[in-house]
């Protein structure tokens, strides 16, 4: 074993610094004194691999899992976790949840004595739709003696990114799919949300839950903003917050997450579905991670490059409370 197989052994020992130094690195951020040895430790492994094509131990495989793994499974996600009871399974197990119960019993006016109609409560268990997703690429040796550890870093960045982007879109494409009509679809004529929309939004939010979130791509965000009358409903604060970033972060107290539409999906799609300003109101159903994620490599000498493979990124989502869901559909 080379010494900086072993140095790169005990970094990889390091909780909840890997990405951290991965993700500074990738997009030119400021590092610690820790971190910056941490990566400097890892430019030297990475340049080392591209200069003898070994990596008998598999070791940008581990350091991508692990890292990748820590981040999607174990790090908390604000949205998700604001939207879903979590938790994981194992690799082999399954799962059902118990929709949410509604109060559908009759109270029906009777003589004393009397019978009347048996009302009911629909107490059926409902089973996760489950998604694997799979990431191949290749890393050249050439890139890797050239960029060392950023060339490392860039890929697990992506990886990572890639597979979350994947499950949130999943995610917001049942919610989109399972809101039909009623009070939780409000439809606007016209390509930007309207003030009567925005408080039918909040409206219906702030009726069942007072931990609601209003999520949309940030040109609706922006927006909200510019809607006529808005500006009077928004506190100094607020207005400051437009001018600096162009973005309002709040909407009647609801908080608004704003989802760049500058960030694609690797075959191009947005993050979130367009055309579509959705409210959360509290949890609505239930995600389970399954399983650990896979990685792969296999040393190409020949050709020069590590093909890598991440496999078995697999969730399980169930919507078991649609009634907390609401979207504006915007028709233009």
């Amino acid at each position: 074993m080379s010494i900086l197989t072993s140095e790169m052994q005990d970094v990889m020992t390091k909780k909840h610094v890997l990405f951290d130094v991965a993700e500074k690195v990738e997009y030119k951020r400021e590092l610690t004194a820790e971190e910056k040895e941490i990566a400097e430790i890892s430019d030297a492994w990475a340049r080392e691999i591209g200069e003898t094509g070994k990596d008998p131990d598999c070791q940008i495989a581990a350091y991508i899992k692990k890292t990748v793994q820590d981040e999607t499974y174990n790090a908390p996600d604000e949205l998700l976790d604001q939207m879903f009871e979590r938790g994981s399974v194992g690799e082999f197990d399954d799962v059902e949840y118990n929709r949410e119960a509604k109060n559908t019993l009759i109270a029906h006016e009777a003589a004393k004595g009397g019978v009347v109609d048996r009302s009911w409560i629909d107490m059926s268990a409902v089973y996760p739709t489950w998604k694997n997703r799979q990431v191949e690429t290749d890393l050249s040796y050439v890139d890797l003696r050239k960029n060392g550890f950023k060339s490392v870093a860039k890929l697990t960045v992506f990886m990572k990114e890639a597979c979350q982007n994947a499950l949130f879109y999943d995610v917001l494409v049942q919610v989109d799919n399972a809101i039909v009509g009623g009070e939780g679809k409000i439809d606007v004529a016209g390509s930007a949300p309207t003030l009567d929309a925005m408080d039918a939004l909040a409206l219906y939010l702030n009726d069942r839950s007072d931990d609601s979130v209003i999520v949309s791509l940030t040109k609706y965000a922006q927006a909200v903003r510019r809607m006529p009358s808005f500006a009077q409903y928004m506190s100094d604060d607020m207005k400051n917050e437009f001018n600096r970033y162009g973005l309002v972060k709040s909407y009647d107290m609801i908080g608004v997450a704003a989802i760049s539409g500058a960030k694609r999906q690797g075959n191009g799609s947005l993050l979130i579905p367009d055309k579509r300003i959705f409210g959360i109101a509290g949890k609505v159903g239930s995600l389970d991670m399954k399983g650990d994620i896979h990685v792969f490599q296999d040393m190409n000498n020949q050709s020069e490059q590590v093909h890598v493979m991440l496999k078995d990124f697999t969730y399980g989502f169930a919507i078991t409370k649609i009634e907390n869901c609401a979207k504006i559909v915007l028709s233009a």
